[in-house]
C-alpha cells in the first residue's frame, strides 16, 4: 500500500476522533446542566424540617439524593466542641470555616458549618447557649482525594483540612449525623459579624460547550483543509511546478 493511502487513513481517523470528542463534550455539558438544575431546584425548595428526612436511617446513595436540600432545625450549639477547617479563603482573604455541633434533642446532633472566620479570629469562641432555629442546605462529608493530605488519625485536632465528619466524630463523645448543614440563616440572628455565613454555592456547566466547539472546528479544518492542500499539491505536480528546464548536465 502507498504512503498516500496511510496518510489518508490517518487524516480520517484524526477527523473522526475530533468529532467524537466534540460530541462527548456536548454530552458532558448536557449531563452537567441536568445535575446543576436538579441541585438548584433542591436549594430553592421550601425548607423542610431536618427531622422529617430521617438522616440517620438514610443509605449512602440516598444521602446523595438529598444533598443541597434546604432544611431547617431548632436546637442548641455546643460551642465547646467547635473546630476549624483551615485554608478557606474568602474574597482573597485567608481564613477558616467554623464547625459547631448542633444539638437537636433526643440524642441527635448535626454538625453546622457556621461560616468564615479571618485568620485573626482563630481563637473565636461563643458562649451563647440560647435555643435557635437555623436554615441551611445539607452537605455530605468531605474526604481527601488525589494528592490531598489526610488529617492525622491520632489525638485531638484543633483544625481539619476539610469537613471530614468521620475524623471529627473521633474526638466527640456523642454520635453525629452523617451530613452537615451549611447555614444560610438563623433566628435569632447572631450578635456579631463573625462567623460570616457562606453564600449559596453557584453551579455552572464549565467549559464543556467551548471544548466541543473547538473540537468541531479542528475537525472541520482537517476535513476541508486536507483535501484542499492535497489537490493543490497534486495540481502543482501535474503542471511540473518546481522542475527546472535546464539540463542537469549543464549545471
Amino acid at each position: 500500500m502507498s504512503k498516500k493511502f496511510f496518510v489518508n487513513v490517518l487524516i480520517f481517523i484524526a477527523a473522526l476522533t475530533m468529532v467524537t470528542l466534540g460530541f462527548w463534550q456536548l454530552s458532558r455539558h448536557s449531563d452537567k446542566k441536568e445535575i446543576n438544575n436538579t441541585i438548584n431546584d433542591r436549594i430553592l425548595e421550601n425548607p423542610v424540617n431536618l427531622a422529617d428526612l430521617r438522616i440517620d436511617q438514610q443509605t449512602e446513595s440516598s444521602l446523595t439524593n438529598i444533598e443541597y436540600r434546604s432544611v431547617q432545625a431548632t436546637g442548641l450549639f455546643k460551642h465547646s466542641d467547635s473546630i476549624l477547617v483551615r485554608n478557606r479563603p474568602l474574597n482573597g482573604s485567608p481564613g477558616y470555616w467554623l464547625l459547631t455541633p448542633f444539638d437537636l434533642g433526643n440524642g441527635r446532633v448535626v454538625i453546622v458549618n457556621r461560616g468564615w472566620l479571618p485568620i485573626a479570629a482563630e481563637d473565636f469562641r461563643q458562649t451563647n447557649s440560647d435555643q435557635i432555629t437555623i436554615e441551611g442546605i445539607i452537605r455530605k462529608t468531605q474526604v481527601a482525594s488525589g494528592l490531598q493530605r489526610e488529617d492525622s488519625k491520632e489525638g485531638k485536632l484543633a483544625s481539619l483540612g476539610r469537613v471530614d465528619l468521620s475524623r471529627y466524630q473521633q474526638q466527640l463523645e456523642y454520635e453525629i449525623l452523617p451530613v452537615f448543614i451549611q447555614v444560610i440563616n438563623q433566628d435569632p440572628p447572631q450578635s456579631s459579624n463573625f462567623p460570616k455565613m457562606l453564600s449559596i454555592p453557584e453551579f455552572k456547566e464549565g467549559q464543556h460547550l467551548n471544548y466541543a466547539v473547538q473540537w468541531f472546528i479542528f475537525a472541520t479544518i482537517t476535513i476541508i483543509g486536507y483535501p484542499l492542500v492535497f489537490f493543490r499539491n497534486r495540481r502543482k505536480k501535474d503542471k511540473g511546478f518546481g522542475q527546472s528546464d535546464i539540463p542537469i548536465d549543464y549545471l
